[in-house]
């Protein structure tokens, strides 16, 4: 450790080097802080004892010669998930980051995780080890059955871990996709990977002298995974940590962590903010203080400007500096992240003319204009890789302020999705001419403006109508905003082929709280025609009104709009104010923002 000592972080190349690298430098600095009960109860551990309870965890697992094997992990936030993820590295183990098996929905997304990478390892908490029957239940005849494994009833006091060299190309993660748009999909990472995503993060947030963190994210996802667990790390920052579950049920416990703990780091998509706006009281508000805040990264998601317009304008009475706000893109194919705000720079947003964006180009137009729509930039390319915007039919650069396909270049992008090969070559080794490095394919469609990247939408999720091009989420936005009874992160726009053309449909969920009348309900439908028709020039083909949870999410929250449109085409979405039939119940089977994230 000595060379690290005398040059620094920048000499190593794995982040379990950098947990070596903290441990020896600053063995009884926090690293994280847990909170038990999402509020006072406290779990805490140092650097140190993260690093030693991971090399006894990783010579305990030697018993399984887990090498090279894939482990897929099942459990929640807290201290244990993260020592059983440097576990897994230290052991030389691919990890497989997965949602619990908490109700229907997670373990239908769990065999779908299993049957695609055949772990040979599922290593849990004693809580979902009573899940093993049901989980291997739902595997595929041909997929093996995983050996279980509860660390707690392993011996690891006088097991001897053997350091093993752990090379940058070798594979760490299968970071599994979302599943917004098709079933999830394995992204092959390795630690090259993770250590470039969480250097160039740390050039992109400047210094971390005194920072604190403050996380409620997901840890099996990557957003989580990555800026609220490895970057801490890297950085060396304490952070708090709540469980999704926690936040959703009660959002004041994130704001009122940051307060407490004097965070001035966090992260989180669009939804929370909407979720702290609406539920946060007066009195609870008065007992904040968010005045040390100096960053909250907000992605995962399309970023409204009119969502964080509410939650500046909300909690300024708590010291808030809208100038915290951080718009940030990224995915897991490129470990995490590529573009964002840079730590020294304002956040750049414009208006642009609508027609214009429909077809193709970003015009921008005075914030008066009557036809303007407002656009949050998602920063600047993160240092160390390269964006192109391509025509996706061509396949050549478009000009700035023209949308294409948002392709990526550099260290943080991943090698490739596990087990499909036609794919990933497809995704992962792209080519623009002149160039010898291959591209990674977004799948997202945005323009680049001044060096900023502004994204408008998915490739698959664009709707053309009579050659014009829709974004969902700027249908979806001015839907939900034209009437409050229609709930917040509730509406989802897709194109349906009627056989000649295709048209618009539109679902919003209703508010568990109204009790619409059929008449009421033939209201609103008209208000979202007139509303769309004067906004964008289209009117809906068909409006489906369905109840609170109807529109099925991901686990990370996102609505999943090509599964609501194909369960629209069958007839299979909930209605609202009628019975959910077995069919229904079975299509969607996500309820709420709670079941997407507890």
């Amino acid at each position: 450790m000595s060379l690290a000592g005398t040059l620094g972080i920048e000499c190593l190349s794995s982040v379990t080097e950098v947990l070596a690298y903290r441990a020896w430098l600053q063995p009884d600095a926090t690293a994280f802080i847990h909170l038990l009960d999402g509020e006072q109860e406290e779990a805490a551990i140092s650097y140190a004892e993260l690093w030693q309870r991971s090399q006894r965890l990783a010579a305990a697992l030697q018993i399984f010669e887990p090498r090279g094997k894939r482990v897929l992990m099942l459990f929640e936030t807290g201290i244990d998930y993260i020592v059983s993820l440097f576990g897994l590295f230290l052991a030389g183990a691919v990890a497989i980051p997965a949602f619990p098996p908490v109700g229907t929905r997670g373990l239908e997304r769990l065999a779908l995780i299993c049957a695609d990478a055949h772990p040979q390892i599922v290593l849990t908490s004693s809580r979902f080890m009573r899940s093993q029957e049901r989980v291997n239940a739902l595997l595929q005849d041909d997929v093996p059955a995983p050996q279980w494994v509860d660390p707690q009833e392993l011996a690891t006091e006088n097991a001897s871990w053997q350091a093993q060299a752990v090379t940058p190309g070798q594979l760490a993660l299968l970071q599994y996709t979302s599943g917004s748009t098709s079933a999830p999909k394995g992204v092959m990472l390795t630690h090259a990977n993770l250590y470039s995503n969480c250097r160039s993060a740390s050039q992109w947030m400047g210094k971390a002298q005194d920072r604190v963190g403050c996380s409620w994210l997901p840890p099996y996802h990557d957003m989580g995974l990555m800026g609220g667990i490895l970057q801490p790390i890297y950085d060396a920052f304490p952070t708090v940590l709540i469980s999704p579950g926690h936040f959703v049920q009660r959002p004041l416990r994130w704001l009122d962590a940051v307060s407490r703990y004097g965070a001035d780091v966090t992260i989180a998509p669009n939804f929370a903010f909407d979720l702290c706006v609406e539920n946060i009281t007066d009195d609870e508000l008065a007992a904040l203080d968010l005045s040390k805040l100096k960053a909250i990264y907000c992605g995962a998601e399309p970023v409204r400007q009119s969502t964080l317009a509410r939650f500046s304008e909300r909690f300024a009475a708590a010291g808030f500096n809208p100038a915290a706000l951080g718009p940030c893109y990224g995915l897991a194919e490129a470990t995490v992240l590529v573009s964002g705000k840079p730590h020294d720079q304002p956040a750049f947003n414009t208006q642009v003319d609508r027609d214009q964006l429909a077809i193709g180009t970003l015009a921008i137009v005075d914030a008066e204009d009557g036809f303007a729509l407002p656009l949050v930039s998602s920063g600047r390319v993160a240092p160390g890789l390269r964006l192109a915007i391509v025509d996706p039919v061509s396949l050549q650069p478009v000009a700035d302020g023209q949308i294409g396909e948002i392709w990526v270049q550099g260290d943080n992008v991943g090698a490739g999705y596990w087990g499909k090969e036609a794919l990933s070559e497809q995704v992962f080794r792209a080519q623009l001419p002149g160039v010898d490095e291959h591209f990674m394919r977004t799948g997202d469609l945005g323009a680049l403006y001044r060096d900023e990247l502004f994204v408008t939408g998915r490739l698959k999720d664009l709707i053309i109508i009579a050659g014009r091009n829709l974004y969902p989420q700027d249908l979806e936005l001015a839907v939900e905003s034209a009437d409050p009874r229609i709930r917040s992160n509730g509406c989802v726009a897709v194109g349906v082929d009627n056989g000649q053309q295709e048209q618009l449909a539109i679902v919003v969920e209703i508010k568990r709280s109204e009790k619409l009348d059929e008449a009421q309900q033939e209201q609103l439908r008209q208000l979202i025609t007139s509303t769309l028709v004067s906004q964008f020039g289209v009117s809906p083909a068909r409006i489906h009104l369905a109840p609170m949870g109807g529109i099925p999410l991901t686990t990370s929250g996102k609505v999943q709009r090509q599964a609501t449109r194909q369960a629209l085409l069958n007839d299979s979405l909930a209605r609202y104010g009628a019975g959910r039939s077995a069919a229904a119940a079975s299509a969607q089977p996500l309820k709420t923002p709670t079941d997407a994230l507890s």
